[in-house]
């Protein structure tokens, strides 16, 4: 009878020969499940492919929003006699702001084709000049009592679905001083007569913030619960995700015959995060 040494092991160290055993049984299940493992690529591959056909999606939404405020504006000189928009205060600012929105989504669009930047980086950028250019647009009708103001919520609500929570609470804090500020300018600088409505800012502040937390929360949950569903050999999530990592990382040097910078554009990463990643995961 012979003495594995995982036995020897065992005897002076239980928890570190369990440890063994398992790492090789999951030796033995991954080399002999390689059509799993197969499928587990074309999985993360589709995965990242359907992101960023959501983000092109999302930029197919501004281009319709950006048209249909211009149509608004356009519509009284169509018809005359038609308001399409009654609490019109500065119908330049929100054509620039119109204007601006279909700008917009004609960057982005480039960048998501190109992928020059980081998915991320995208996604925050994107979000960002949304709120800017819908406080341009509520400043241009009458301020946080305009119809408009149902903007800021959308893009709260669409970004805590794409985004991280530390994002989407940061988008939603964007969105609170935006109308804050503009509910202060309106009252002490702006030609609109408007009256302090404390209440009504605070239930803005409010919702937005729990809007953002709760929606961010639950798109977690279920992002987790995706990735879950396609971890082989009953590992934990942070080690799959970190054999994925890597296993995308060198797929995508093989790629481009080693060049990083091609592969970070493959990845949709900057080539910093590209090159940190390389180095924290001592791939050559």
């Amino acid at each position: 009878m012979t003495t594995k040494p995982t036995d020897l092991i065992a005897i002076a160290n239980p928890n570190l020969a369990r440890k063994l055993a398992e790492k090789e049984e999951k030796a033995q299940n991954t080399a002999t499940q390689p059509e799993q493992n197969n499928n587990d690529d074309g999985f993360h591959k589709s995965f990242r492919k359907d992101i960023w056909k959501a983000v092109f999606i999302l930029n197919i939404m501004r281009y319709a929003l950006a048209l249909f405020f211009l149509f608004l504006l356009a519509l009284p000189y169509l018809i005359p006699g038609v308001v399409a928009i009654d609490d019109l205060i500065y119908p330049n600012l929100f054509l620039a702001g119109s204007v601006a929105l279909v700008v917009s989504a004609v960057c982005f669009t480039i960048f998501t084709k190109t992928r020059r930047f980081a998915l991320e980086q995208i996604l925050v950028t994107q979000f960002a000049t949304d709120l800017v250019i819908t406080a341009t647009l509520v400043h241009a009708t009458s301020s946080i009592g305009s119809s408009f103001t149902m903007l800021f919520f959308l893009i709260v609500t669409t970004g805590s679905v794409v985004l991280k929570r530390k994002h989407a609470l940061g988008l939603a804090s964007g969105a609170i001083i935006l109308l804050f500020y503009e509910h202060t300018y309106s009252i002490f600088m702006s030609n609109v007569n408007a009256s302090p409505k404390l209440g009504m800012m605070a239930g803005y502040g409010i919702l937005l913030m729990f809007s953002a937390w709760i929606i961010s929360y639950m798109a977690q949950r279920v992002r987790l619960a995706e990735r879950s569903a396609y971890i082989p050999n009953n590992e934990s999530i942070e080690e799959y995700l970190i054999r994925e990592e890597i296993r995308a990382l060198k797929s995508a040097l093989a790629s481009t015959d080693g060049n990083k910078t091609e592969a970070a554009k493959l990845l949709g990463m900057t080539f910093r995060s590209f090159r940190y990643k390389l180095t924290k995961y001592e791939i050559s």
